[in-house]
């Protein structure tokens, strides 16, 4: 089955190289293309594009991220859909176990942990996500992390990216997704790399984002019930166990192998790794 990574980009010349590169790794041997929706860069970026002969490019000025990700899905040709953000990687091993379960499963969306790396590459924290979400769970967190997660085409088809979010759109999607029936799975090895830094979206305030989850609902008894049972099911499946952790990623066009004994699991205060972008 043919697999399309959709990336935006704008203004990414730091990290789009080790991206696309990436991707080629990861996805070797596999009926795929990548994507790129550019929202017209000028540092760099498009220069660089244009020179890659295997990747399909559009650019033009968009209405935020979600506006070029329904784009670039629209775009696309293949029944798999993955969303790789021009600062994010994949890891080959975790790519290649969730289209084993895409061959072997019958699923709508498959997730698994994410590798979350420093400004340099030098790695943080092991997120953990190694259980399926039920609905709820997506009503008081973001239940997946969007660099380790693919999804067949037809969910997008029944429910593009919400527009009218910059930051939460994906979240919105994955909630009506689960919500109207979607069928989630989980792998246990790493499938995605996020890079933290000074630049990243998520970093900076962003005045009249609407809301996405009500106040009162993320306090009611129902959701404190919910994440009991979410932390439960991710305590049976060793989702709070430090075991050794394995990932390849690009740094200045070469891979690197990387093992970690006994990685962190979690991070409560990234400002230092933001300030050192």
């Amino acid at each position: 089955m043919r697999i399309s990574i959709v990336t935006p980009t704008l203004n990414a010349e730091r990290f789009i190289s080790d991206c696309v590169n990436s991707v080629r790794h990861a996805l070797a041997g596999l009926e795929y293309e990548h994507v790129i929706i550019d929202g017209v860069s000028t540092d760099g970026t498009w220069e660089y594009l244009k020179m890659q002969p295997d990747l399909r490019l559009f650019q033009g000025r968009d209405g935020g991220m979600y506006e070029a990700l329904n784009r670039g899905v629209q775009e696309s040709r293949g029944e798999l859909i993955g969303h790789l953000n021009a600062d994010e990687q994949y890891n080959r091993e975790g790519v290649l176990d969730v289209m084993q379960k895409f061959q072997s499963l019958a699923v709508d969306a498959v997730l698994g942990p994410t590798i979350m790396v420093g400004p340099h590459q030098q790695f943080m924290q092991v997120l953990k996500q190694v259980v399926a979400p039920m609905p709820v769970d997506a009503d008081w967190h973001m239940p997946v992390q969007t660099c380790s997660f693919f999804y067949r085409r037809k969910l997008w088809e029944r429910f593009p990216y919400p527009t009218r979010y910059r930051l939460a759109g994906d979240h919105a999607w994955v909630r009506e997704q689960l919500k109207r029936g979607a069928i989630f799975f989980s792998v246990r090895k790493p499938i995605g790399i996020f890079t933290w830094h000074g630049d990243n979206l998520s970093c900076g305030e962003h005045p009249g984002e609407p809301e996405l989850l009500d106040a009162n609902l993320k306090k009611s008894a129902r959701i404190q019930i919910a994440k009991l049972i979410y932390r439960g099911r991710k305590f049976l499946a060793d989702g709070y166990v430090r075991e050794p952790v394995e990932y390849e990623i690009f740094s200045e066009g070469k891979v690197q192998k990387i093992r970690i004994e006994k990685p962190v699991l979690r991070i409560r205060d990234f400002a230092y790794y933001r300030s050192k972008g």
